[in-house]
């Protein structure tokens, strides 16, 4: 482990209990403004030495940097939030993020590091974005008396270095026949909910619905299992797809809540997420989750559900 990681207490091998509806996030600062990152995604915090200009690209990707053996695309963070203003300048004492989500390494400057903090996610609330600044938030947490804004590194990475791109289109979807089977799916990211959205369509699906975050689609299967049985409740949601880290509740408490439930236990439940890990597999485990899926692997997200829904055929469109 890299010595500044040790300094900030950064452990990627972490793990906490599932169902506890806790993560823990690592605050640092953009233009003057405080974000944090779930700190399961991140690799190292490291010094910026030698970048490598690119002659094309994203205009706020600085370059590449060499991390030991790898060749790591840096974005410049400040760019992306705020464009190119002389307050997110670049600076000697600045930061290098190595964080790893989707299956891919990206490297991220930020102006200063703070420190690692354990915060519930029901402390967390969504948030329009700051005036001014064009980047995606998932949410805000309250810390040690500052709004911290939880960014949406799935969509920088997807918009600036085409992270979610490579999969997705190319994720060999046929179409599906799924007559009227009701799915249920959490995801706080805007831009992968109207991706799951659209593969749903694309394979077939046509009865789902989708909530910002675990709270707000665990309120929905509670009324939905009002005055139902185990044997009826299929009629209206027949599976659960689910993020791991949201506002007020993740992914790994709303499995616990519908695996305790009398009439959702059976229900069957993906993760779909990119945090997928060893370490989170085993978490999904504790709390009864079916499968996990890594993003963006849209395809393996439509087989698994197609089988744990009953469905044994495919059929060419």
């Amino acid at each position: 482990m890299n010595a500044q990681n040790s300094k900030l207490g950064i452990n990627t091998g972490i793990l906490l209990e599932a169902g506890t509806n806790e993560a823990e996030i690592l605050v640092f600062e953009v233009g003057g403004q405080t974000f944090g990152v779930n700190v399961a995604k991140v690799k190292e915090v490291l010094g910026i030495t030698k970048v490598t200009s690119l002659p094309e690209g994203h205009p706020s990707i600085e370059g590449v940097v060499r991390i030991r053996q790898d060749v790591v695309t840096l974005i410049h963070l400040g760019h992306f939030l705020y464009g190119d203003v002389a307050e997110v300048a670049s600076k000697e004492s600045d930061c290098l993020l190595l964080l790893e989500f989707n299956q891919r390494p990206l490297a991220f400057r930020v102006n200063r590091v703070h420190r690692i903090y354990r915060v519930s996610w029901n402390a967390t609330r969504p948030l329009p974005v700051t005036p001014g600044m064009t980047g995606p938030i998932t949410s805000v947490v309250l810390i040690d008396g500052k709004l911290v804004q939880i960014l949406d590194f799935e969509s920088i990475g997807a918009e600036v270095a085409g992270v979610c791109d490579e999969q997705s289109q190319n994720s060999g979807i046929t179409r599906i026949d799924a007559p009227n089977i009701p799915v249920v799916f959490a995801e706080d990211s805007r831009m992968i909910s109207e991706m799951i959205r659209d593969h749903l369509l694309d394979a077939g699906f046509t009865n789902f619905h989708g909530f910002v975050d675990g709270q707000a689609a665990w309120e929905y299967l509670e009324t939905l299992a009002e005055g139902e049985t185990v044997e009826t409740i299929r009629e209206k949601v027949g599976i659960l797809i689910t993020d791991i880290e949201m506002p007020r509740m993740d992914g790994f408490s709303l499995a616990k809540h519908v695996r305790m439930h009398p009439v959702l236990g059976s229900l069957p439940i993906v993760i779909f997420s990119s945090l997928v890990s060893r370490d989170n597999e085993k978490k999904g485990a504790q709390v009864g989750v079916d499968t996990q899926v890594p993003k963006p692997k849209y395809g393996e997200l439509l087989e698994k559900t197609r089988q744990l829904v009953g469905l044994s055929e495919l059929v060419e469109a």
